[in-house]
């Protein structure tokens, strides 16, 4: 045999065994790690709108003033799926300092927004608005999250044409300066 045939047998035999390793299946190797981290809870919180101030010609007879409720929002971090629920209170009116001043009958009406959820939070059921509550220092609830629901931030947009905050003047008011605090804070839900 000569060189050339061996040369060319030995190359030959040598594709032969590696296309016998190209025809074998390479078995897949995998190797894994755990991702392990904690998840505290954080905290239940709200925001208070402002209120556009109003102004009113007293008439003799009562009359129901509205005003605009601005944007505000409600973050539950909690973590617990407890659900809550934001109440409003508010103090009773007065004029120039004076509960009597604001006359007799005096009130406040708020008409609860319907919450949208905050942009990066994908909870599909926030809390629900209830009806118009007429307002008192004794908290009134106006949006309800049950157990499993709220979670995240919801945001309650100011109001547009509408207005969602009215104030009874009574006829016998005095006139001056018109003054009611609310409050609004989050609590457990609402049985």
């Amino acid at each position: 045999m000569s060189f050339s045939n061996l040369r060319v047998l030995r190359v030959a035999a040598g594709l032969a065994v590696l296309s016998a390793f190209a025809v074998l299946p390479i078995a897949a190797q995998a190797a894994e790690s755990n991702l392990e981290g904690t998840l505290s809870g954080g905290a239940l919180s709200n925001t208070a709108p402002t209120i556009t101030p109003f102004a009113a010609t007293l008439s003799g007879v009562t009359q129901t003033i509205t005003t605009k409720v601005g944007a505000w929002e409600v973050t539950d971090a909690t973590g617990s799926n407890a659900g809550y629920s934001v109440t409003v209170a508010a103090t009773a009116p007065t004029v120039g300092g004076s509960a009597a001043g604001a006359g007799t009958g005096s009130s406040v009406t708020f008409t609860p927004a319907t919450a949208t959820a905050a942009a990066g939070n994908p909870a599909a059921a926030g809390p629900v608005a209830t009806t118009a509550q007429t307002l008192s220092p004794t908290a009134a609830t106006i949006e309800n999250a049950p157990a499993a629901s709220g979670q995240g931030g919801w945001d309650f947009a100011a109001d547009g044409a509408g207005k969602s905050l009215a104030v009874v003047i009574p006829g016998n008011a005095s006139a001056g300066a018109y003054t009611s605090t609310l409050t609004f804070t989050t609590a457990p839900p609402a049985a």
